[in-house]
This record gives C-alpha cells, structure tokens and sequence, in this order.
C-alpha cells in the first residue's frame, strides 16, 4: 500500500542515507560517550549502561530519515522534518537563487550528495536536504532553476490562431544541432594551471594551519620550550639560503595541494536557459547551479601574485551565494591564465569593454593620498632612526633595512594608483582598488539599488569622497575611492538616471 504522502507529492530522502546519518550521529556524540566511559573506569559495578546510549543515537539517525520530506509544488518547495517539534520550511520558486550540490568521500562512495537550495540575500536562509542521490539531486536541481516562464494572462485575450491546422500527435521539430541544445562548456580546468597555486595566499595560510595544529598536539606530549628550541637550533645549523628555499618549497607545495583539493576536475557550464553551472573538487565534489536572473556581474582578482604570474581568478556577484566565508559557491574560474579568466568573463556579462578595457583615472588629489598614506610610517621610522644614528649614537645598520623600505613603499602607494580607476559602459558600472589583493567588480548598472556618498575628515581636506554603489548581490556594496565630489554625482546620474529624477 502506497504512502498517502507519497501520493500528495511527498518525497523522502534516499534510504542510502540510513548508513550516513546514524555514523554522523554517533561521531557527533562521540566526545560525550567517551567522557563517560573515562568517568566510569574503576566504577565497582561492571554493568557499561552508557553503550546503551549507542542503539539511540542510531535510532535518532533512522528517525531523521522517516521524518524528512520534502515536496515541489508549482509555486514553492516545502520541506517538513521532525517527530515531537514537527518543522515546515517552504520558499517560493521564484526566490530560488542557487542550487549547490556537495558530495564527501561518505557520499560519493554510496552516490549520494548533500543538496542545498539557497533562497535568501548571502545564502543564509537555505534548505538543507541531505542525502540525496546525486541524479536526483540534479534533476531536483534542474527543475528548481529551468522552470518554465509563466504564461502572460494576457495571452488569454488574443484572438483564436488562424492558417492551417497543427498535427499535436507529431513528434516535436528537433533542434538543427545536438550542439544546439547541448550546454555551452564555457572552461575546463587544465592541470598547467596548477602552476599559480604557489602566487596565492592559501600556500600560507594552509602552512600557517599546518604549523599551528601540529605545534599544538605535540606540544601535549613534549614540552613546547624544549620543542622550539630544538627546531631553532636545528634551523640554524642550515645556510640562511637553505632555510628561504625550503620555507618556500614547503609553502609551494601546501598551495599546489589545496589548489588540487579544492579546484580538481572544475568545469563552468552554461545551459539553454543561460543559468551557470559549476563543478569542482577531488575529495570533496561540489556543484553549483546559479540562476542566470540572478547574476549581477563578475568580479576579476588580480591579487599582485597572480598579476606577477600572469594570472587571474573569476567569481559571481550573485545574489544568494556563500562567499570565501561560506565554502566558496561564487567561484566561476580558478587561478588561470588573465586570457582564460577575461573570456569567461566576457562570455558571462557579454560586455567585453567592461572587463579589460583600460579604467579612468581619479585624479592628482587620489594619486597624492595614496603616496601619502604609502610613504608616512616609513618616513617617521627612516626620521627617527637617522636622528637617532646623528644624535644618540644609535648603530646605524637599521637604515639599511628602513631605506629599501622607504623605496618599497613608494612603488606600492604608485602601484595602489595605477589599480585606481571606474568606468561606465553601457551595460556596467566598473570599479577597481587595491595592489597586494586588486578587484575588478564588473556591475550591471540595473543592479544598482542605491548611493551613499562618504568622506572622511582627511578626505575633506584634499576635496574628494567615496562613492558607494549598493547591490543585493556579492559583497552588497562597491566603493569608487577619492572621486572629486562633481565627478561622484556625474556617475550617480550617469548609471541610475532614474533616481536622481525621484527627487528632484
């Protein structure tokens, strides 16, 4: 006898998942049932009553899987979970933003995936379906995203069609092409591209992860004085030369492999709808569906690594996506060749002006604040330490170290100037600043939601502001820095015409 839920369109998770859940149940409650069984040694009964607690964390993981269901009607998804505290969770189609499907070694073994459907503004408002088998999960995906367009009411109105009769038990005219209708592969990562792993940061941070996780659980066992100073002397008997090279190996090679883990096997993908299509990792598989409504834009890191190498990087400014903080759904290219990165991004916004023309300029004032801010701790520092050297017999080799400083600074406050700069086209508001980590936001101007004029107190003095573009999507705000007020208000006119007239 069939379920009547079932019959009401109800669907249940994959019955894959009751070898998951109840695992994940169980490690969760691992630390406390271990606490206990530590408690109890020595105890004089010899009855181990807490492994009584291991059939109940088994038993919530079934009941997990009785009580989830989830059904899609032609207006919302709704998801209904629990047994005593009975939850429903529904989102309306239309508000659908994202579609990530992530597989770990667990899932990808049993061919399941966890499904995450993202229908609020930074993807903090999500339903959560996990598991589902992995061509379920892109079917369900599929019919979240590529939903047919409604039916305008008005076309009730028009008058009955005229000319000869149409056969509907025909078969259906097929596409000139199988290209036609097949999705549109926009890249595919090559593995030479692993060569730009080592001019990003995630080589160090990952080393500094590395490094402070093992000091710490060895640390338990010897005493960390002790340990450090074995490693120092034991650095110290190496030329300083071997000790750069393998600082730099070391860090090389933790990059290359978080670059492998994290972007392995990546494709971009574009189907007939225009919705993007991502698919990327080795141990951990990720899919990401992005609804083409709701792309804004692009935005091109050219972080001063990456630029030194040739290359570049490619995320979404989406409307509910997980960014850098949230597991990186907004990724449409990896660390690639600047030629790859800038034709996925023209093929996406298809304003090719928009991501390598050159940028305007702000002018002798912002060129001044940049050398300024660059150059005004170094020139203290060299300040202090030439008096001291003159005056209070201070040794002098400090300024060897704080002149080439002084030289670094006025090429970096020069670099942060030539990486200022916006543009308008006809389709995009374009901003860009920074040197050690330079964006290029690539805005569509109907994005643009809103204004906000800012300037400092040090502003003020050299007669510029930053103009602030806000936008539901990607980091929700992009600021145009040391504009002349005249010029800010140009571009507010210029981009949303619209708004000024509001209140005028």
């Amino acid at each position: 006898m069939s379920d009547p839920a079932d019959e009401a369109g109800w669907r249940r998770l994959d019955k894959r998942m009751l070898l998951i859940h109840p695992l994940q149940s169980l490690i969760q409650a691992l630390p406390a049932l271990l606490a206990i069984f530590v408690a109890r040694i020595g105890a004089e009964d010899s009855d181990r009553w807490e492994l009584l607690a291991l059939p109940v964390v088994v038993a919530f993981g079934v009941l997990r899987w009785m009580t989830t269901r989830y059904r899609v009607s032609d207006e919302q998804i709704e998801l209904r979970r629990g047994l005593l505290n009975k939850q429903t969770r529904t989102a309306r189609l239309d508000k659908v933003r994202t579609v990530d499907l992530t597989a770990q070694l667990h899932h990808r073994a049993l061919g399941l995936a966890k499904v995450e459907i993202s229908t609020g503004s930074a993807g903090k408002d999500r339903l959560v379906l996990d598991s589902l088998g992995v061509e379920e999960g892109r079917h369900l995906r599929a019919e979240l995203l590529h939903r047919a367009q409604p039916v305008d009411p008005a076309l009730d109105a028009l008058p009955a069609p005229t000319g000869p009769a149409v056969d509907l038990e025909a078969p259906a005219p097929q596409p000139a092409t199988e290209a036609a209708a097949a999705d549109e592969e926009l890249v595919r990562l090559d593995p030479t591209w692993v060569r730009f792993a080592p001019f990003t940061m995630t080589g160090i941070g990952t080393a500094a992860a590395i490094f402070g996780f093992v000091s710490q659980g060895l640390g338990r066992v010897y005493e960390q004085g002790d340990l450090y100073e074995s490693g120092a002397d034991w650095v110290r008997e190496l030329a300083w030369w071997v000790d750069v090279l393998g600082v730099i190996l070391i860090v090389s090679l933790l990059a290359v492999g978080a670059y492998v883990l994290s972007f392995w096997g990546f494709r971009l993908r574009r189907n007939h709808t225009g919705s993007l299509h991502t698919r990327r990792g080795l141990l951990t598989s990720r899919e990401v569906g992005i609804d083409h409504t709701r792309v804004r834009g692009v935005e091109v890191g050219e972080q001063l690594g990456l630029r030194l190498a040739g290359g570049r990087r490619l995320k979404a400014v989406s409307t509910g996506l997980q960014g850098e903080a949230g597991g990186g759904s907004d990724w449409l290219a990896p660390p690639a060749p600047v030629g790859v990165v800038e034709a996925v991004a023209t093929a996406i916004t298809g304003d090719a002006e928009a991501v390598s023309a050159a940028l305007l300029p702000h002018g002798p004032a912002a060129r001044r604040r940049r050398l300024t801010r660059a150059l005004l701790l170094p020139s203290v520092l060299v300040t202090v330490l030439t008096a001291g050297w003159l005056l209070r017999d201070w040794p002098g080799w400090p300024l060897w170290f704080a002149l080439p400083l002084l030289v670094g600074s006025w090429f970096l406050g020069r670099d942060r100037y030539r990486g200022l700069g916006h543009l308008v086209t006809a389709r995009h508001l374009v901003s860009r600043s920074g040197s050690f980590d330079r964006r290029r936001a690539v805005l569509a101007r109907p994005g643009v939601i809103g204004w906000t004029v800012r300037q400092s107190f040090f502003q003020r003095r050299v007669g510029v502001v930053t103009l602030i573009a806000t936008t539901a999507a990607g980091r929700q705000h992009y600021d145009l820095v040391d504009l002349t007020p005249d010029r800010a208000y140009e571009l507010i006119d210029e981009v949303t015409p619209e708004l000024p007239r509001q209140f005028s």
